[in-house]
């Protein structure tokens, strides 16, 4: 060995013969898989790229053993690997373990073919992709390779390439028409994907990401398989009884390991549906709870305060995992059932959901800007401190029933509220859309709700809607502007400049995309997305380049755009995943599950670095990737996931690439980033 990359799941070693994977299944299960290139003679590899970093090696005892100052590389190259063939090793900026064969000017394409030691088996998918079969089940994806040359001006022009099926164990390429007067590169990327799973029937609600990349997601599991990392000193090890027990997890920036995972409930049902974080690492999470028993801390209200009846309860958790700051149930004597909750700069949490609560216990109701329940039942909005007090708490709604299911905060601290409504008396101001659509006593409309900071004023709210049934379940900003986005049945929803115009099949529904402009009193655009069966958006995110969608879809037919490999074709129902450029063109728009019933349930966004997206899955073959656990195959009627994707995720392979990883949660299958370690070290010995 010369050379060794690291990264989560996995080890590169780069030696004269070839290069070795040595792919993490656990702490103590490993699978190798040896790259060569049929032919080849020892080559001693070469670093190049030179990083500014260093690294120092104190292993052992014995000093002469030590290492200091090694150098780091971000790329290494084997020259003339064959006569006119060098073969170069990196990680891209997406995180994948790419290498690159390089010939020659007139270097016969024929003489490059690749060996894998390791592998049950190779096939060619539909794609193109080489699918190289591992004993464990496991698959590491080869996809279809590309091809280019560079012109004097430094033009890059792709030439028609694909992999040709040499052997159990070989491929080899053949190239289209190319100018063979200058050199030819080809660049496969290499990737790597095993489903992990658990026993229990467990759902995942909800997901946050921090500065520093930390991965929260929140929802609840049926038994006691969740693996609450016993080294991470979880806040509640053990299930505590009931339907369902909250869950919480935390994972690092690589996806790899768990900060925290644990249990939070009592002994009746408790489920927690969503979670946001602040810059320090702290959780903040809102969920329903019917245990009288809920883990409490600094209530504002200690008891459950209806016999029988589901609570909202609120906490927040510190950034180990193993302290609450606070937790208190949240509600009055009839149901009540929180739907989003976002947090301030300052700590301060803010809650949005449903309350039935019209009478004594009633719902909280502090400095409100609408005292009154309005009937059947209420949106509320309610605003802690950074320490866990009421600072307001509002109903929201009119003389029917509406449902608040998602929040988000301006850089202001305006709160943006997303939900729908039955009412024809909803409070408007400064609408877009003043009047249901449905009419009066007809289906539901979306609405938007801007308040003030305080929380004692409405700046702004309209309905959102057409004649069908619209149900708003996500709510994101972008640069400012609030993105709505849900389920439609209205063929005369309303739209602008829109990426799709009309309902795709009336009788079913689509989602729909809508961004207001600054202010919320008028639209940038809005798009239905959607095919010939049911489709609804659950949650959105976005950046300064686009606004990313997820959600579920029926639809066989359902619009694909630049879709990602490796995304699974569609069993009865399949997760999807859509982006949307700032003027609402579609960017991107791909299918994402297994052969049986797949549905993602939130996203969020780092500006510029990763998506976070949650979901659930029925499939044994959910594309998911290696992770370092023992974990294999889908165990237990559902499942959840939770991938990582880069942002521009058009040019990767969907849910892997190298250092993508499939991790276990709750009977939760969970798909991060594990970027691949640009960093090439000098092996030591």
């Amino acid at each position: 060995m010369r050379f060794l990359a690291r990264g989560a799941g996995f080890g590169l070693t780069l030696a004269p013969d070839g290069a070795t994977l040595d792919l993490q299944r656990g702490p103590d299960e490993h699978e190798v898989v040896g790259i060569h290139l049929a032919g080849a003679r020892p080559t001693e590899p070469v670093g190049s790229q030179l990083l500014e970093g260093r690294t120092n090696y104190f292993v052992g005892q014995d000093e002469q053993r030590w290492r200091t100052n090694v150098e780091n590389f971000g790329r290494v190259r084997y020259p003339s690997a064959l006569p006119g063939v060098d073969v170069a090793y990196y990680g891209n900026a997406s995180g994948q373990l790419e290498y690159d064969l390089l010939l020659e000017p007139r270097v016969d394409v024929g003489v490059v073919e690749l060996t894998f030691q390791g592998v049950s088996s190779i096939s060619l998918d539909a794609r193109g992709d080489a699918v190289l079969r591992l004993p464990s089940g496991g698959v590491l994806l080869e996809k279809s390779p590309v091809a280019y040359q560079t012109d004097a001006r430094g033009q890059r022009s792709l030439v028609p390439i694909r992999y040709r099926l040499l052997g159990p164990d070989r491929l080899g390429f053949a190239v289209g028409a190319h100018d063979k007067s200058r050199p030819l590169v080809i660049d496969p990327v290499l990737t790597y994907s095993i489903y992990l799973g658990a026993q229990n029937f467990d759902q995942l609600f909800a997901v946050a990401t921090d500065n520093q990349g930390n991965t929260y997601a929140v929802g609840y599991t049926t038994g006691g398989l969740f693996p609450t990392v016993p080294s991470s000193n979880p806040l509640q090890p053990t299930f505590a009884g009931g339907g369902s027990d909250a869950v919480i997890c935390k994972l690092d920036p690589s996806g790899a390991n768990f900060v925290y995972a644990t249990y939070l409930g009592g002994s009746n049902a408790d489920q927690a549906y969503a979670v946001a974080a602040d810059a320090s690492g702290n959780a903040y999470v809102a969920g329903v709870t019917y245990s009288t028993n809920f883990p409490l801390k600094n209530p504002i209200q200690a008891t459950l305060a209806g016999a029988g009846t589901a609570d909202g309860f609120v906490l927040k958790l510190d950034a180990a995992g193993s302290a609450l700051a606070y937790s208190t149930y949240l509600g009055g004597g009839s149901d009540d059932f929180p739907g989003g909750i976002a947090v301030s700069a300052s700590g301060n949490a803010r809650v949005v959901g449903q309350t039935f609560s019209n009478a004594a216990p009633a719902f909280p109701s502090l400095s409100p800007f609408q005292g009154s329940f309005g009937g059947g039942a209420d949106a509320f909005v309610t605003g802690f401190t950074s320490a866990g007090a009421i600072e307001f708490s509002s109903f929201l709604g009119g003389n029917n029933s509406e449902y608040a299911t998602g929040v988000v905060l301006g850089q202001t601290g305006e709160i943006f509220v997303t939900g729908w409504t039955k009412s024809f008396n909803f409070p408007t101001l400064n609408a877009f859309q003043s009047q249901i659509g449905g009419g009066v006593g007809g289906t539901a409309d979306a609405f938007l709700t801007r308040l003030n900071a305080s929380g004692s004023s409405v700046l702004s709210s309209t309905y959102l809607g057409g004649s069908g049934a619209d149900l708003a379940t996500g709510i994101a900003l972008q640069s400012g502007s609030p993105i709505v986005v849900g389920s439609t049945s209205s063929t005369n929803f309303p739209t602008l400049n829109p990426a799709q115009a009309t309902l795709a099949s009336p009788g079913f529904t689509d989602a729909f995309v809508t961004r207001f402009a600054a202010g919320a009193t008028a639209l940038a655009y809005s798009t239905y997305l959607g095919g010939a069966q049911d489709d609804a958006a659950a949650g959105v995110a976005g950046d300064a380049d686009n606004a990313y969608v997820v959600g579920k879809t029926a639809s066989t037919n359902f619009p694909l755009l630049e879709e990602l490999r490796g995304s699974g074709a569609i069993g009865s129902a399949d997760a999807f995943l859509a982006a949307y450029k700032n003027n609402g063109a579609a960017a991107y728009s791909t299918y994402l599950g297994g052969n049986a019933v797949d549905f993602a349930t939130g996203i969020a966004v780092r500006p510029g670095h990763e998506l976070h997206v949650v979901g659930n899955t029925f499939s044994p073959d959910f594309p998911a990737i290696a992770a370092p656990t023992g974990y294999t195959g889908l165990h237990g009627s559902q499942d959840g996931f939770i991938v990582r994707a880069p942002a521009s995720i058009i040019s990767v392979a969907a849910v892997s690439a190298g250092g993508w990883l499939m991790l276990l949660l709750l009977g939760v299958a969970l798909v991060g980033v594990a970027a691949f370690s640009r960093r090439f070290e000098p092996a030591v010995s």
